[in-house]
């Protein structure tokens, strides 16, 4: 990896990303140290545990919510935090108290998102739950497993919720991309699924994944190395040549900068989305070169 086009994603990421995306970079790809990258993400974090300000950039909430918590627990599962971090119990707090044990979930949107901007699929309703059911709750569950005592209440709620989410799984015959996404992650976390869930979860994963080369880039279908973690998974052989694919376009359609273009707008809050779109490329850029990592 270490190229011409390295040096230049790299140079890019010092110019212009956030400080959270840069100390990723380096801590993945360039021997930074695990410290500056939860300092940086400490920023994000409120005095109630959770996380907020724009974490995840299509959306500018400055209070704690589920999806900003949800993306901290990635980035703390990336560095290997552990459990007694206090940035990680700070979050396994808030995720105690914001649990919604009305409706048995985290809250992927609030009423309070309307009040910043934001993208439009980031816009509260009344009926915004059902878009995103178990999106992100299995996976912040699988967190709470993973980070807290056995037996203890955060643990339990964890296995509870996991249950929950698993029966849904099970009676669905079509999901979308990033709730899949979400129980990968929670299964891969807990590493516990059953044959019954590995298998209903191969499925939506084939089925959630662009295979059309013509359309990629275009369409809201992942590519086949966004949906398959590594070498190892069970459908790595299947879609072996379809990944070097994918690895090919990636190189292909990074641009004269070193990253990638964003492929999304919001139609609405233009200024906050330009300052968001320059902030999703230093993110996706860490994703992309993870995943060259990975496959290349």
């Amino acid at each position: 990896m270490k190229n011409e086009l390295f040096h230049k994603t790299a140079g890019w990421m010092k110019r212009n990303t956030r400080p959270l995306e840069y100390a990723r970079w380096a801590y993945l790809f360039e021997g930074g140290s695990k410290e500056k990258v939860i300092d940086n993400l400490s920023a994000f974090q409120n005095s109630d545990g959770g996380f907020a300000h724009g974490l995840e950039p299509d959306s500018m909430l400055p209070e704690s919510n589920a999806i900003d918590t949800w993306a901290a627990c990635q980035i703390l599962m990336e560095v290997d935090a552990y459990g007694d971090d206090p940035i990680v119990r700070a979050a396994m707090d808030y995720l105690m108290q914001s649990y919604d044990r009305g409706n048995a979930l985290w809250k992927t949107v609030v009423p309070e998102h309307n009040n910043y901007p934001h993208a439009p699929w980031w816009h509260y309703s009344e009926d915004a739950q059902e878009n995103w059911m178990y999106n992100p709750t299995v996976e912040l569950a699988s967190y709470l497993i993973h980070w807290c005592e056995a037996d203890s209440e955060a643990y339990e709620l964890g296995l509870e919720v996991m249950e929950r989410a698993t029966i849904h799984l099970l009676n669905s015959s079509e999901m979308d991309f990033h709730e899949v996404n979400n129980f990968q992650k929670a299964y891969e976390i807990t590493g516990d699924a059953p044959k019954e869930v590995r298998v209903k979860l191969n499925e939506l994963i084939e089925d959630s994944m662009d295979t059309d080369p013509k359309s990629w880039g275009k369409s809201y279908k992942p590519l086949s190395l966004n949906m398959i973690f590594s070498k190892e998974d069970e459908l790595y052989g299947k879609y072996e040549d379809l990944i070097e694919k994918n690895v090919r376009y990636l190189k292909e359609t990074v641009n004269s900068e070193g990253v990638w273009d964003i492929t999304w707008e919001w139609g609405q809050y233009m200024e906050d989305y330009y300052v968001a779109r320059q902030q999703w490329k230093g993110i996706l850029a860490v994703g992309n070169y993870k995943n060259l990592k990975k496959f290349d």
